[in-house]
């Protein structure tokens, strides 16, 4: 099991960049429009999906998950509490932040949490089906803060892909914590890259541990998209191309 924690991630991974490797954590800069909440026609999506209502950002449909329906290829489990839905509503990010763009509002305005509040060990969990094994894909979540006051919603992740477990742990609602920009009316992603074991990929989000705990997870978007397998050829030509320098060396 590999254990990190939302900052840390922040100086290990930068948006867009590209591993061989299953199982790595990143987080985006921060948003600012449309342009770079990094969502794009150009990529292939298995998933993408909006918490609350049907959106489209830059030619991506995004699918709504609501408390009664489900997209297909996709499971919402609240365990023993309620699922929740709320719309149009920004909580103390008044009228989205210090993000301009209006297709990426849309997809934040909304959100799908659990009943569960503050409750320990409560969790809400999130299973991708369909997916192929052996191909690498970037599973993201897309973030921005509710409330500014309370201990800023920590939430604990886990992510299981088939016999590999990896969790990350942050507060959802401190952008600027998060990020170390100081920022908290900000918004980002995190990112999760991986190399598909099975046809699944299950994602448990935890009530955290601080006291005063602010609440369950806010679902407000989330994609699953295929990192096209050149890119790690390209890693493997240049590692080929170096070994041959130093040869000659």
């Amino acid at each position: 099991m590999k254990y990190t924690t939302w900052m840390a991630t922040a100086l290990i991974v930068v948006a867009g960049s590209t591993a061989c490797s299953a199982g790595e954590f990143g987080l985006s800069a921060p948003f600012t429009d449309d342009a770079s909440s990094g969502i794009s026609s150009s990529n292939t999506y298995t998933h993408a999906i909006s918490g609350g209502t049907a959106v489209s950002v830059n030619g991506v449909s995004f699918e709504a998950l609501t408390d009664a329906v489900t997209p297909a290829n996709f499971d919402w489990n609240t365990n023993t509490f309620s699922k929740n839905l709320v719309t149009n509503n920004f909580g103390d990010w008044a009228g989205g932040g210090t993000v301009t763009g209006p297709e990426t509002i849309a997809l934040l305005k909304d959100f799908t949490y659990s009943g569960n509040g503050a409750n320990q060990p409560a969790s809400q969990t999130f299973t991708l089906t369909g997916l192929t094994p052996g191909q690498q894909y970037d599973f993201r979540f897309y973030i921005r803060p509710w409330d500014d006051a309370g201990s800023g919603r920590p939430i604990d992740f886990t992510f299981t892909n088939g016999s590999e477990v990896d969790t990350v742990a942050g507060p959802e609602d401190r952008p600027g914590t998060v990020l170390g920009t100081g920022d908290e009316m900000s918004a980002f992603y995190l990112s999760y890259k991986y190399t598909a074991q099975l046809d699944n990929l299950v994602i448990d989000a935890a009530v955290g541990s601080a006291e005063n705990n602010s609440g369950s997870f806010h679902m407000y978007g989330l994609s699953n998209q295929v990192v096209p397998e050149p890119s790690c050829f390209a890693l493997l030509a240049m590692a080929a191309c170096s070994l041959g320098l130093l040869r000659r060396r």
